[in-house]
């Protein structure tokens, strides 16, 4: 049986699809023409001397809807370019153009466990710790020794492994201290937290801030937290 590719996971910026799904439902629907009443009003204009034929009407009744249309999603029919912005609209909520999201980054094979959420907690308690007056690795130390924190991390006991050395306790203390430096030298390599590749200080600019804002937003979520505002 062939393996099903699981759908990668994605935040969804400017629009949910729920209020997609809401902006469509506010549209209009249209009837269908009455043939009858198409063909007499026809008739009756040609009788007043005028000069519509049935697909002058036919076309005339369609504008008017089409018209309709736009206003209904903000559009003034009268601008040059109504059509070509109605048309976007309607292909950004029936086709998904123009769509936007941020899909987390996918973890690599010597990690596959560790997930965006895991990462963020494994900093936020270090930091809380190191805070407290402990050394770096003696908060890594603490933290393998919590059953109570061993749901944040993903452990693999390596028992095969040439290089799996020690008791239980110390593996998962290189674990975390070996993903801690990871994270650490990725941090100075794309000039996060203020730092860029060569340790000197550096703003981060408006699209790495909303980065670093929808890296943040797993982390509070589990704490039941809203994320604070860019």
């Amino acid at each position: 049986m062939p393996r099903q590719r699981t759908r990668r996971p994605k935040i969804p910026l400017l629009a949910t699809d729920q209020e997609i799904k809401a902006r469509r439902k506010k549209l209009p629907v249209f009837a269908a023409h009455d043939l009858r009443s198409l063909i007499g009003e026809a008739k009756a204009s040609q009788r007043a001397g005028g000069d519509l034929t049935l697909l002058t009407v036919f076309r005339r009744h369609n504008e008017a809807q089409l018209n309709e249309l736009l206003r209904h999603l903000g559009i003034d029919p009268s601008q040059p370019d109504a059509w070509l912005r109605g048309f976007f609209f309607l292909a950004h909520y029936y086709q998904g153009v123009g769509r936007m999201a941020w899909y987390p980054r996918r973890a690599n094979r010597n990690a596959a466990t560790w997930t965006l959420t895991a990462d963020l907690a494994l900093l936020a308690e270090v930091t809380m710790l190191t805070n407290q007056g402990l050394s770096e690795r003696g908060a890594i130390k603490k933290l393998a020794a919590d059953r109570g924190k061993r749901q944040l991390f993903p452990y693999r006991r390596q028992t095969l492994r040439h290089s799996a050395k020690g008791t239980e306790q110390q593996q998962r203390e290189a674990n975390l201290r070996s993903r801690l430096q990871k994270l650490k030298t990725g941090a100075r390599e794309r000039g996060l937290f203020g730092l860029n590749i060569e340790g000197q200080s550096e703003e981060p600019d408006f699209y790495e801030r909303v980065l670093q804002h929808l890296d943040l937003a797993p982390l509070t979520t589990r704490a039941g937290e809203k994320p604070t505002p860019l």
